[in-house]
Parts: structure tokens; C-alpha cells; sequence
């Protein structure tokens, strides 16, 4: 049986809260979508579940990228 996942270890991998709810928000609707999960899971775990999995396997991450002149 896997252990739960906590909002620390969460934070731990991606340590901004509004960050952390884009990233997993936008890879639980690509999942939703279709797309194969990167980790394996139990069968009952939700998209949401698989995608927490993922950020904590760093199998997804982020990338802030700097806004250039207009």
C-alpha cells in the first residue's frame, strides 16, 4: 500500500503555492485529456493522485521564463 501525499512534500519539490496549483492543474487536465500517466499508481488513485505522484517523482516540474521588452 503507498503512503499519502502531503501538501509539504508538495511543497518541497515546488515551493510556491500558486506555481504548484498551475502545474499540477494544467498536467491533470492533459491526463484527463488522454495523455499516459508517468508513474504507476494504484487503480483507484484520482488524475489528481497520479499527478502529485508525478511532481514528487519529479517526472513534471516548471520553468519560469522571463518576459522580454515588447
Amino acid at each position: 500500500m503507498k503512503k499519502g501525499i502531503t501538501y509539504d512534500e508538495l511543497l518541497a519539490k515546488i515551493p510556491n503555492k500558486y506555481v504548484l496549483a498551475t502545474v499540477a492543474g494544467k498536467r491533470c487536465r492533459e491526463i484527463e485529456n488522454g495523455s499516459e500517466a508517468l508513474v504507476k499508481g494504484l487503480k483507484k488513485d484520482t488524475n489528481v493522485q497520479k499527478t502529485f505522484r508525478e511532481i514528487l517523482t519529479d517526472k513534471i516540474g516548471y520553468d519560469i521564463q522571463e518576459k522580454t521588452g515588447e
